[in-house]
């Protein structure tokens, strides 16, 4: 059956349908791909209708198949909007879940505890949630804001969970969600859980959180390196090993397994005590060495400070003793003996604080003896919190081996995935062969060259080494551009520092404009907002500059404060460049001006959602048109797209849709 063709069913589903052949190209390409179990590699330019070129084929193979996006909020879009609306024109019928990580479901074991210790509105507002839920989901709680630490205690966390020894695993929502997976058709998981079972299945076979499938897409493919740089490495944190602390001592308090209460109390107590001897420790270094705003390389007094050593080694002897005891205490009773239900449970629980404590010790060693030169070791301080990690410098080889080569046909989609008309980036940094994996290169339907602006100043100062800050002639700039669309403004920055410093001053100069700054509320809650909010003008970083859509009015300008260069200072950036380097490359070339090329198109792309918007992208960074390397910046952004360094030439194409053409630079 055809559904996306121009006289196919979507089209007679949906009033003043728009055929899209961009749609029906890349549809083509994923159904023969799955077809041939080929691997694929898909560029969708925005308001291609990406996700139902790749649903449509995926549900008519007959294969089962998961697609993989990079958020949540993507997830649950595919099953709200997507899925409903297939079902309504594929004649076939289909199963398909959402299946999310374990600790986005609420956990009924923990919530019954809660409960029974905390008589609060909140906890029985849960309580009375979960029993009418059928999922457990946590984004069916809209009303608890998304960083409520009351939800982190009636979750769970793959090493708390008990599985078949709990009392509640029959009725688990997590049991209910994996076993609707083993079932369906289509499973929807995001990144972060896909890499998770992958590092699982590499590192215990046997175990997995997902089931063996025929294929997997995944949307929102560029964030793939990042995911899997997370998931093949080691970290250890205070929050860690806080969770490790308060889970041993609600165990002993339950259950009397290790020769005494007090005994069990005295062990949790020394990993504790010597948990937080270390981290002052490690805190005080990484602080002194400058992490208080960005991530660093391990210091060298972290590994052979005398200190910092007793203290590492008092903190590995106290797991050790913890994990033998828990592992000694938590041993099953002899088979003629009777256990009831509670006990058994509470068993289980002492046996996974075992592994916990020996993985936690394992990645201990890992990072104090850092044995692998394919890894970077760096630390972070976070607020409270303070992390130590080591990651691979290169995932090539890991995303080759586990997911191209792996048993399931594998697709990679996503707007932004050339820098300059080629794939060579992606290929390079996912490990995607030309031999092994075909492309599709498909262009947005949409006509930049009516629809949008680029503004870049010239008369702005370029970006100086070390200042992230946002300067005055910057901030009147944003002024004067926000005065022409009247609000209505994304200004996306690179650093925290740029966004704190430009909300500071855009709140100084008394603008007719609600401003609305990330950090206030919520990403999801400030969104919403904005839509909200007549005029308004947002002000973020980070995850803005992706995964946002506001079509339509509400958004008519995108401030951009300067081309996004990751810091050469970063552990990880500074180990790639290096590497780059050493075989004899140009880690400029071949490392940051690619990722912040892909990072600019990402941030260019929030403007245009649909065939109606109109607006401006500014870019407040001379470089662009100053520098030769601005070239693969404008190379990277949609063709066609005029560009202007003139203000009143923004003003005109605002207000009457048109440019002088003797003061206009080529398009783009």
């Amino acid at each position: 059956m055809d559904v996306l063709g121009p006289t196919g069913a979507l089209a007679e589903a949906i009033p003043h349908y728009e055929d899209r052949p961009e749609q029906r190209a890349m549809s083509a390409a994923v159904a023969r791909a799955l077809e041939d179990n080929r691997p694929l590699l898909v560029e969708a330019g925005t308001g291609t209708g990406k996700t139902l070129a790749y649903l449509v084929p995926a549900l008519a193979s007959g294969k089962r198949v998961i697609v993989s996006t990079g958020t949540r909020t993507l997830q649950d879009q595919i099953a709200r909007h997507d899925l409903p609306l297939l079902r309504t024109l594929i004649r076939r019928p289909f199963t398909a879940v959402v299946l999310k990580g374990v600790a986005n479901y609420a956990c009924r074991r923990r919530l019954d505890e809660r409960k029974r210790a905390d008589r609060s509105t909140t906890i029985a507002a849960l309580s009375a949630w979960a029993d009418e839920s059928p999922t457990g989901d946590r984004a069916e709680v809209d009303w608890l804001d998304d960083d409520d630490p009351v939800w982190q205690e009636i979750t769970t966390t793959p090493e708390t969970r008990l599985g078949p020894r709990c009392p509640y695993f029959e009725r688990c929502f997590v049991t209910g969600a994996r076993r609707a997976a083993d079932q369906a058709d289509l499973i929807l998981v995001n990144h972060s859980l896909y890499f998770s079972d992958l590092a699982l299945r590499a590192s215990s076979p046997g175990a997995r959180v997902l089931p063996a499938h025929d294929a997997v897409i995944f949307d929102e493919a560029h964030q793939l390196e990042d995911v899997a740089t997370e998931h093949f490495g080691a970290r250890v944190s205070t929050a860690r090993l806080s969770q490790l602390v308060r889970d041993a001592q609600a165990a002993i308090g339950r259950v009397d397994l290790f020769a005494g209460r007090a005994a069990g109390e005295q062990l949790v107590h020394a990993v504790e005590r010597a948990g937080v001897g270390l981290f002052a420790r490690v805190r005080e270094a990484l602080l002194r060495a400058g992490a208080g705003d960005a991530r660093i390389t391990v210091p060298p007094e972290l590994t052979t400070h005398r200190d910092v050593q007793d203290a590492w080694f008092q903190l590995d002897s106290a797991l050790e003793d913890l994990a033998r005891h828990a592992s000694s205490a938590s041993e099953p009773p002899p088979p003629d003996e009777e256990e009831d239900e509670q006990t058994a449970a509470a068993r289980e629980q002492v046996a996974a604080l075992a592994r916990r404590a020996r993985s936690a010790r394992d990645d201990l060693a890992e990072l104090a003896e850092q044995r692998s030169r394919r890894h970077v070791y760096w630390g972070e301080v976070r607020g409270h919190g303070t992390y130590l990690n080591a990651s691979p410098i290169d995932v090539a080889d890991l995303i080759r081996r586990h997911v191209v080569h792996g048993s399931a046909t594998a697709l990679f989609t996503s707007a932004t995935l050339t820098v300059s008309d080629t794939f060579a980036f992606t290929r390079r940094r996912l490990g995607l062969l030309t031999e092994e994996v075909d492309d599709l290169a498909v262009a947005s339907p949409f006509d930049y060259a009516k629809q949008a602006l680029l503004y870049v100043p010239r008369d702005l100062p370029e970006p100086a080494p070390g200042n992230d800050g946002v300067g005055a002639a910057q901030a009147a700039r944003i002024g004067e551009l926000v005065a022409i669309t009247q609000g209505r403004a994304f200004c996306l920055f690179t650093s925290h520092r740029a966004l704190r410093d430009a909300a500071r001053r855009l709140g100084a100069m008394g603008l007719p404009y609600p401003l609305l700054t990330q950090g206030d509320l919520p990403r999801a809650s400030l969104v919403e907002r904005f839509r909200a909010t007549p005029g308004a003008i947002l002000l973020g970083t980070g995850g803005f500059w992706e995964g946002v859509d506001v079509p339509g009015d509400a958004l008519s300008l995108v401030v951009i404060d300067k081309l996004p260069f990751a810091p050469h200072t970063d552990p990880l950036v500074a180990a790639r460049m290096r590497e780059v380097a050493e075989l004899g490359g140009d880690p400029f070339v071949e490392v940051q001006l690619p990722e912040a090329a892909i990072a600019l198109k990402q941030g260019f792309g929030r403007l245009i959602r649909r065939r109606d918007d109109r607006g401006i992208v500014a870019v407040l960074d001379p470089r662009i048109v100053t520098r030769t390397y601005g070239r693969v910046f404008t190379a990277t952004l949609p063709a066609g797209l005029p560009r202007t360094s003139v203000l009143e030439q923004v003003k005109r194409w605002w207000l009457r849709g048109d440019l002088d053409p003797a003061v206009i630079t080529p398009p783009v």
